[in-house]
């Protein structure tokens, strides 16, 4: 297999390994790429498993905005009213570490700002409408 490393776009640095392998005899060469290969599907899975985490932990937020902007809801005020009640309740429930202790014993902590209440309400209510594979 052939393949043009000038059509590629690649870092300065792995250009240069690339370029010293064609040096290296074949055996040595594939090794080196096997190497090359195996480095990015960890740092692809490490990537996905990364992404789904925060996707996870972004519906867990977005459920518990929902819940308090529907208890606002409930209770008669109106939408723009009820979302800044919500933020203030959520902002409530997870305070920011005080100290590098606190820190340290914290897990993950949300986004305060509107875009990010935005961002995990609409990744909740897109995951009310996914479809569940059976298994």
């Amino acid at each position: 297999m052939q393949i043009d490393v000038e059509k590629l776009n690649l870092s300065l640095e792995m250009h240069r390994k690339l370029l010293a392998l064609q040096n290296l005899p074949e055996t040595e060469r594939y090794i080196h790429l096997s190497k090359i290969f195996q480095d990015a599907e960890k740092f692809q899975a490490f990537h996905s498993r990364r992404h789904c985490k925060a996707h996870e932990r972004a519906i867990c937020w977005g459920r518990e905005y929902h819940e308090y902007l529907q208890k606002h809801l409930a209770l008669g005020l109106r939408e723009k009213t009820a979302k800044s009640a919500a933020k203030r309740d959520f902002i409530a429930a997870h305070p920011r570490p005080k100290n590098a202790d606190d820190l340290i014993r914290t897990d993950e902590f949300p986004g305060l700002s509107t875009p990010s209440l935005r961002r995990y309400h609409n990744a909740y209510l897109h995951s009310l409408t996914e479809i569940v594979p059976q298994a």
